[in-house]
């Protein structure tokens, strides 16, 4: 091999060198900007946590508080429901729960409309 032929082989692999530089720099910049993105991404969920077990906690005293406030209350478990009121929310009960969408009875849309006022 002359020299000629080693000055361009030099030559060809300080390219080849300088095109995988190039590319490597451009991909840790890549990197760079989706770890700098996922570190804000981080900060931010560890702000939520730290939200939510703040709130959590707030809530858990609220309900403990609000506990002891009707413990306190002497016979408040002795106290009988209304028929009435038992009766609307065994009703509000089964609304909840679905039975509303259970009924087979058919709406009189004529009827409706007869009871409700002209405008």
């Amino acid at each position: 091999m002359s020299v000629v032929d080693t000055v361009q082989l030099l030559e060809l692999r300080t390219k080849k060198a300088a095109g995988l530089i190039a590319m490597l720099r451009k991909e840790k910049a890549e990197l760079q900007e989706k770890f700098d993105l996922v570190n804000t991404h981080n900060a931010e969920l560890e702000e939520y946590a730290e939200t939510f077990s703040t709130s959590n906690k707030l809530i858990e005293e609220s309900i403990s508080k609000a506990m002891e406030n009707l413990s306190s209350i002497d016979g408040l478990d002795d106290v009988l429901l209304m028929d009435d009121t038992a009766l609307e929310l065994e009703a509000a009960e089964g609304f909840t729960s679905g039975d509303a969408l259970a009924m087979e009875e058919d709406i009189d849309l004529d009827s409706l409309l007869d009871d409700s006022h002209t405008l």
